[in-house]
């Protein structure tokens, strides 16, 4: 029995490693992915263009894109809006810590344009809407005299 060598028993392929398994393998990959990528590339008499139709080129210039102004002053989406200066006090009250200030102020869920009515500090202004609703009311929103940059740019590339 000296000559019987030990390991592997005839016939088990599976577990015999092949030199050129992994060679083959990769070049399957490689073929297979570059097929779809040369089908993409329009060659043959498979392509989808072949009417002889050509599509009409556009020239010049886009047509230029109207400038809505926004308007100024105004309140922006997430602005506070409160009935009266009290219960702009209360929310702010609120704000700080007092949990018994209920307010009677609602969050603005649109740009509204509005129109100043009178300032008490940099925080609180009295401001009525320019819609057809007119709603009155107080608000937290600082609101400078003049309109930011970003408000007169639209107005001042129409004229």
């Amino acid at each position: 029995m000296d000559h019987v060598k030990l390991g592997r028993p005839f016939g088990n392929f599976a577990a015999r490693p092949r030199a050129w398994g992994g060679l083959a393998l990769a070049l399957v990959l490689l073929f297979g992915a570059a097929l779809p990528a040369g089908a993409q590339l329009g060659g043959g008499r498979g392509d989808r263009q072949g009417n002889d139709q050509q599509a009409p080129q556009k020239t010049g210039k886009p047509d230029p894109v109207p400038i809505v102004p926004e308007p100024w002053p105004r309140l922006d989406v997430g602005a506070i809006l409160c009935k009266s200066r009290e219960d702009l006090v209360r929310y702010q009250m609120k704000l700080a810590g007092d949990a018994a200030a209920v307010p009677d102020c609602r969050v603005v869920r649109k740009q509204t344009a509005i129109q100043i009515l009178h300032r008490d500090g940099p925080s609180r202004t009295e401001v009525v809407s320019t819609d057809a609703a007119k709603e009155t009311g107080w608000t937290n929103i600082y609101l400078p005299s003049t309109p930011p940059p970003s408000s007169t740019a639209g107005s001042a590339a129409a004229k």
